[in-house]
């Protein structure tokens, strides 16, 4: 996995957290790190998961602009990133 692939797939799966938050109950953010594939999932669902997936809280991956809107943060993504570099 290089960094632009895994950046592009947690923007992927924030933008769908946040195109419908309402459908979730506690998301998280699940990154495989032997592939980079990253994905929603219930918190509920991550104790089944193998340790090669990271967990993160999604909420800390997403930020509120002036409107009101929902929408991926960048800063923290790139964070995250960066831990996998």
């Amino acid at each position: 996995m290089n960094s632009d692939e895994l950046k592009n797939a947690v923007v992927a799966a924030v933008s769908e957290y946040v195109a419908a938050t309402e459908a979730w109950d506690d998301a998280q953010l699940a990154v495989d790190t032997a592939t980079g594939a990253a994905r929603i999932v219930e918190e509920e669902e991550t104790v089944t998961l193998p340790d090669s997936v990271d967990i993160y809280d999604i909420m800390d991956l997403v930020e509120m602009d002036s409107e009101g809107v929902w929408k991926p943060d960048m800063e923290n993504i790139d964070g995250l990133v960066s831990g996998y570099a």
